[in-house]
């Protein structure tokens, strides 16, 4: 078991996170240490329930997710000059309510989480790689690294922002998650950085929260992939099913929610932008659309 000795860099620009209802939460140091106890017997010894969640996911969550569709049609866009201001608006719309989609996402599975009453979440968490934890993990197989926990001291190499640290208080646990749609393969470079940030967590990952003043028992780094098509390596990645199975709580079942309230909206609004983009290329509405060879150049 390492020696945790906390880093003065583990408190340089920790960002303050918002809950899924949208209220500011407190920085985690400002948080006395907070012992989590081990297993499922002192879980009993502590009280805890295994909370009942009535709906999927909160009230506040599902008109964000409203909001986002809201915000996406009112945005400013600068038409494309291939594609012309009616294409343009499309595509930007489209785009905007997708990259809105993955922030939602992350906070849906936060809103669930922290109402189960079994999970500390932090989001968006600077933590320092040092060198002495880069070494190790360029030193070491992916079977090595499992097992390894390194204290935070040293030289610090580069400052990551984590998408979430959740600390489970039934089985004194902590997971590091990096959140991904997953609708298609990431680039080469992208995977590489993100395999190698959660590595390097991973095994400074209990040091890095006995400096936030949470002692765990384990950390583990995941990639969560919702639709399972990021490209991330096996070791890391979870999806599918096996997500409700990491929390033991149903987080797709509120991802799912957000995702078909951001649905509706969207299908309610793309006739209008359609009318545009077509009145932009010279049809007229009711017109019968006409074939490929017969379209206006651009």
């Amino acid at each position: 078991m390492p020696i945790v000795v906390s880093h003065p860099a583990a408190h340089r620009g920790v960002r303050h996170r918002t809950s899924a209802r949208g209220q500011p939460a407190a920085s985690p140091q400002h948080h006395a240490r907070v012992t989590v106890p081990l297993g499922s017997a002192a879980a009993v010894g502590c009280s805890f329930t295994h909370a009942v969640i009535p709906q999927a996911c909160g009230s506040e969550l599902l008109a964000a997710a409203e909001a986002a569709v809201d915000g996406a049609l009112k945005a400013t866009f600068v038409p494309d000059p291939l594609l012309g201001p009616g294409l343009s608006q499309l595509g930007s719309v489209l785009a905007s309510v997708v990259k809105r989609h993955g922030g939602l996402i992350e906070m849906s599975m936060t809103d669930v989480l922290e109402r189960s009453g079994r999970y500390i979440v932090l989001r968006g968490v600077a933590m320092p790689i040092t060198t002495p934890t880069q070494e190790l993990v360029r030193a070491s197989t992916l079977a090595q690294l499992g097992d390894m926990s390194i204290a935070i001291s040293g030289a610090v190499a580069q400052t990551v922002f984590l998408d979430l640290i959740v600390v489970d208080r039934h089985e004194s646990r902590a997971i590091i998650a990096e959140v991904k749609r997953g609708s298609g393969k990431n680039e080469a470079r992208k995977i590489h950085q993100v395999e190698w940030t959660l590595r390097c967590a991973q095994v400074q990952g209990r040091a890095f929260l006995a400096s936030l003043g949470f002692e765990v028992a384990s950390a583990r780094a995941v990639l969560i992939d919702i639709y399972g098509r990021a490209g991330y390596g096996d070791d890391l990645t979870v999806s599918g099913p096996e997500i409700d199975r990491l929390f033991a709580v149903p987080v797709t079942a509120a991802v799912e929610a957000v995702t078909a309230v951001l649905q509706r909206r969207l299908r309610a609004a793309v006739p209008d932008l359609l009318t545009v983009a077509l009145a932009s290329l010279g049809i007229g509405e009711g017109a019968a659309l006409p074939r490929r060879s017969e379209l206006p150049s651009l």
